[in-house]
């Protein structure tokens, strides 16, 4: 892999006419230290799967999906939280109230975070490798990381299993349960959370969208990092109360994102990127489903005899 460029101290004798040809560029937008949330029942220990070994090189939130507490800063565990509450239904909305609740305090004088953290509850993880995840993620200039899974989590993407002897590996995408975005670019995605209650299609399709509008397209699971998911996967065929199943509103969130595409940088059409994300998944054919089920069924067995 190519190893970045290094950025050194500009030095005091380049002249004015060099300036004069090459200006400052503008100076970044100011950001603030990352925000890790973790969502919560309500009435559980919170952060009750976080191992609290090291002190956070971020902010805690604490999303109470029941609504049943109070929003506002608490001491838990000897931590600072922020809890946000409200009644939802799955983690589209936790997107959503987040979302919210960023505007606000910018609106209030905040800057946006560095990054921006969805945990979902039942994630065995720790502050340590939190901090890793998000130093590797510096360090390697990531736009939207997440860690890998231990082998004996329940998953729906086998992709998403942690691969031994390595740091990370790209991917074109990761999955809702435990991403880490920049801040600004979870933010881009405001308006198209609002009416998402299952979070699908968030994942595969709206954000690899957007990193491809904004440039931001580095993308990378952490196999230095390994969590492990503690519950069983859920059924995509609830109906919520918009009317739609979880499939249902990960077709509309595709056709939002080919939507923004064509009014936004139609040549996107043209790539290996686009044919992977919108084609080649969407459409396998007979042979190709063969394939992975075969792929499934040795990964079982090699777990199985490990």
């Amino acid at each position: 892999m190519t190893a970045p460029a290094s950025h050194g101290a500009r030095s005091t004798a380049t002249s004015p006419a060099l300036h004069a040809n090459f200006p400052e560029a503008d100076p970044p937008a100011p950001v603030r230290r990352p925000v890790v949330l973790v969502s919560w029942d309500g009435q559980s220990q919170p952060l009750g799967l976080v191992h609290l070994n090291a002190t956070p090189e971020f902010d805690w939130l604490l999303f109470d999906y029941t609504g049943r507490q109070a929003t506002g800063p608490r001491q838990w565990r000897g931590q600072s939280i922020t809890v946000l509450a409200a009644a939802t239904e799955c983690k589209g909305e936790i997107y959503h109230h987040l979302a919210e609740h960023l505007i606000l305090e910018q609106a209030e004088g905040a800057a946006t975070p560095e990054y921006v953290a969805l945990i979902d509850d039942d994630i065995l993880i720790s502050v340590s490798q939190l901090n890793t995840a998000l130093h590797l993620g510096r360090a390697e200039r990531l736009d939207v990381f997440s860690p890998s899974l231990s082998h004996d989590s329940p998953f729906s993407h086998q992709w998403m299993r942690h691969q031994p002897n390595r740091i990370y590996r790209e991917v074109d995408w990761v999955e809702v349960m435990m991403p880490f975005y920049r801040g600004a670019l979870f933010l881009a995605g405001r308006d198209y959370y609002r009416d998402n209650i299952s979070s699908w299609g968030v994942d595969r399709f709206l954000m690899p969208t957007l990193q491809q509008l904004a440039g931001q397209t580095r993308t990378a699971l952490l196999d230095a990092v390994m969590a492990s998911h503690r519950r069983p996967v859920t059924s995509g065929g609830k109906v919520y109360r918009n009317g739609r199943t979880a499939w249902q509103e990960r077709q509309v969130l595709r056709q939002a994102s080919l939507d923004l595409i064509d009014r936004q940088q139609p040549a996107l059409r043209d790539t290996a990127w686009f044919h992977r994300l919108f084609i080649a998944r969407e459409t396998p054919n007979k042979w190709k489903r063969v394939k992975r089920r075969l792929a499934r069924s040795v990964a079982r067995w090699l777990d199985d005899w490990s």
